[in-house]
C-alpha cells in the first residue's frame, strides 16, 4: 500500500481494540491494525521513525509484502540527505531490516537477453507477452513481472527470474502450450490442399480455451475461403466459402 494508505492503517491501529474498522478498509490494513493492537507487530510510525534515523532520509513510500512463510513485511522507500534512493524490507513483527537494496545485486537484462526470455515464454504458453516490468519480490529477489495476452492461453501474470528467465511458481491452471504449431508450419500445411492468397491469419481460442488458427484466403475465382485449423494438430475444423 502507499504511504498514505499505510498511515491510514496506522490510524486504525490506534483505535480502541473493540472498535470495528470502518467499512471498505482493505484486509491487509485490518491485519496490520489487529497485529499492532495485539502487540505482535511494531507500530508503523515507530518503524518509519527508526528507518528514517538509520538512513538519515525521508520516507517516500511504504507497501506491505509477505515473506516466504507468510510473515508481514514493510517495503520502505526513502531518499537520504544526498538524494540517493534506498529500498529496505523491514520485518513488521520485530522492526528489523531483513533486506536492503545493497543485498540485491541482480540488475535488469539487456534487450537481446530479454528477447530470448520472451521467445521462450511465448513458445511455452502459446500466448503473446504484452508487458514486462522489473520488480523486487517480498524477499528482495530481482524478478520480472510478465503479463501474457488473452490468446490463446488466457490472460495471466507470472514472475520470471531475472538471471535465468525461468518462471517462478508457474500459475495454476496455465497449461503449457509448447505443442502449438507455429504459424509458418500451419501455412505450409495448407499447400497443396488449399489455393489462394492470404488475406488474414490469426491465432485464436474458442469457448473451451482451445487454440486454433483462423485463415482467410482469396480464391482465384474472387471468392473468399475461411478456414479454422486446430493449432496443435493442424486438422481443418471448419471451412467456408464466401462470395
Amino acid at each position: 500500500m502507499s504511504i498514505r494508505a499505510a498511515c491510514a492503517a496506522l490510524l486504525l491501529a490506534c483505535a480502541p481494540a473493540l472498535a470495528a474498522p470502518p467499512l471498505g478498509v482493505p484486509a491487509e490494513q485490518e491485519v496490520a491494525r489487529r497485529g499492532v493492537l495485539s502487540g505482535q507487530l511494531k507500530p508503523l510510525n515507530s518503524v518509519i521513525a527508526e528507518i528514517s534515523r538509520q538512513y538519515n532520509g525521508r520516507v517516500i513510500d511504504v507497501e506491505t509484502e509477505r515473506g516466504r512463510k507468510g510473515e508481514l513485511r514493510y517495503e520502505i522507500k526513502l531518499i537520504d540527505a544526498q538524494g540517493r534512493k534506498h529500498e529496505v524490507l523491514v520485518d513488521a513483527a520485530t522492526g528489523a531490516v531483513v533486506a536492503q537494496e545493497s543485498d540485491w545485486p541482480t540488475q535488469p537484462v539487456a534487450p537481446a537477453q530479454m528477447a530470448r526470455y520472451i521467445k521462450r515464454l511465448e513458445q511455452r504458453y502459446g500466448a503473446r507477452v504484452s508487458e514486462v516490468e522489473f520488480e523486487r519480490d517480498a524477499q528482495g529477489q530481482a524478478v520480472y513481472e510478465v503479463k501474457l495476452s488473452e490468446k490463446p492461453a488466457g490472460q495471466m501474470k507470472l514472475l520470471m527470474d531475472v538471471s535465468t528467465g525461468e518462471v517462478i511458481h508457474p500459475p495454476q491452471g496455465a497449461a503449457p502450450k509448447a505443442d502449438i504449431k507455429p504459424m509458418w508450419a500451419m501455412l505450409e500445411s495448407l499447400h497443396p490442399r488449399f489455393a489462394g492468397l492470404v488475406l488474414e491469419v490469426e491465432l485464436e481460442t474458442d469457448h473451451r480455451r482451445q487454440p486454433h488458427y483462423s485463415v482467410e484466403l482469396l480464391q482465384p475465382n474472387g471468392h473468399k475461403l475461411e478456414l479454422e485449423l486446430d493449432a496443435m494438430t493442424l486438422q481443418v475444423l471448419r471451412q467456408k466459402v464466401d462470395d
